[in-house]
């Protein structure tokens, strides 16, 4: 029961983000309404996201906010993978944190950011993909749990003025990613026999920033 909740609530939060940034309706009433409400605008997400695999879903769209400058991201991800390529549909939420270490200027409108390295706190909805180990297993079977794992991923991203002049984006990013899970990367400790290729996930993505 809270599972459904949780992933309903997630699916429609997600929704909404998408629409807000998608479809702004009227320009003027719309800067009048931000204009008149400085308080709601603040707590605006700073960008929405797009994104293709990388290890939280085989497409995710999500929204956060930028800290200390752009350095520091936080979003937030609904995933979802069709049952065409899965066991089952699935749904998934994602907690992300990305770093930016380094920021080069090419043009007065593109930016580069070649090293980002974050790491992300994914949960999978579903009976099968629990959390407290279930009574039928012996005390400690699992010290794992299939539905929430962590992960560490590094990447790069290109930042434009894409779209910026036809819709209040600001600008438009593009970036890829390659990481992998916690539990992939502790198996592979003293096991030379699992090749790293079968341990890393890539993934693409589009971030639109308001």
């Amino acid at each position: 029961m809270m599972n459904s909740i949780l992933k309903r609530w997630s699916f429609n939060a997600g929704l909404i983000v998408i629409l807000f940034f998608a479809f702004p309706g009227n320009a003027d009433s719309q800067s009048s309404m931000l204009t008149d409400s400085s308080r709601f605008r603040k707590f605006l997400p700073d960008y929405v996201k797009f994104q293709y695999a990388g290890g939280i879903g085989f497409i995710s769209t999500g929204a956060g906010y930028t800290f200390f400058n752009d350095k520091l991201d936080v979003s937030f991800f609904y995933s979802y993978i069709p049952y065409l390529i899965s066991e089952d549909d699935l749904h998934s939420v994602s907690l992300q944190f990305t770093s930016r270490f380094l920021q080069y200027k090419l043009t007065e409108n593109t930016e580069v950011l070649p090293l980002n390295i974050g790491f992300f706190i994914h949960h999978t909805f579903g009976n099968k993909y629990w959390i407290s180990q279930p009574a039928h297993y012996p005390d400690n079977y699992y010290w794992w749990a299939p539905g929430r794992n962590a992960g560490l991923f590094i990447g790069g991203e290109i930042k434009t003025r894409l779209l910026s002049g036809i819709t209040p984006a600001s600008g438009t990013a593009f970036y890829f990613r390659v990481g992998s899970r916690v539990l992939y990367l502790m198996n592979m400790v003293g096991n030379n026999e699992i090749p790293l290729d079968e341990v890393l996930e890539l993934g693409f993505g589009l971030a639109i920033y308001r």
